[in-house]
């Protein structure tokens, strides 16, 4: 803004009652013209869905239609951002958590107690004997194949 555009402001104001410096209507103004603007903007993206409504019933129309592509170009910066951000909160959380892992298996590596009370659990002895079974079972397997083989010669 101009000094003298920044003047009338505070003039105009001033007539209402309220007083404000320079600074505060420079840092003011620009959040207020956005707005207003993107205002504008999406009355004449209204104004345009009206427009193709009335060109799909066969009506010419003399619609300046760019503010819907502003919009649609603002939509997809949102999405590639949000994607970006997305990504990068994923990346800082992947990373806090292999340190953290790191941390508690380095914390563990030292105590043999717990390595011992980890290795030596009831799950583990389960593994241990379903593992033998497993075994047995394949061997008996083998063996009841090559008795029937042994029938077949």
């Amino acid at each position: 803004l101009a000094y003298e555009e920044v003047t009338t402001v505070r003039r105009n104001l001033a007539t209402q009652g309220v007083e404000v410096d320079n600074e505060l209507v420079r840092e003011t103004w620009y959040p207020v013209f956005r707005r207003n603007f993107l205002k504008q903007a999406l009355g004449k993206c209204y104004d345009c869905r009206k427009g193709f409504w009335m060109y799909q019933q066969g009506v010419e129309t003399d619609l300046d239609c760019g503010d819907v592509v502003l919009f649609w170009r603002i939509q997809q910066m949102l999405k590639v951002t949000a994607n970006a951000l997305r990504q990068q909160i994923m990346n800082r959380e992947a990373r806090r958590l292999e340190k953290e892992i790191k941390e508690v298996l380095e914390e563990m590596s030292g105590d043999d107690d717990a390595k011992t009370r980890l290795l030596t659990g009831r799950r583990v002895m389960l593994a241990e004997e379903l593992k033998k079974v497993r075994q047995i079972q394949e061997k008996l397997e083998e063996f009841i194949k090559s008795l029937n083989e042994g029938r077949h010669d």
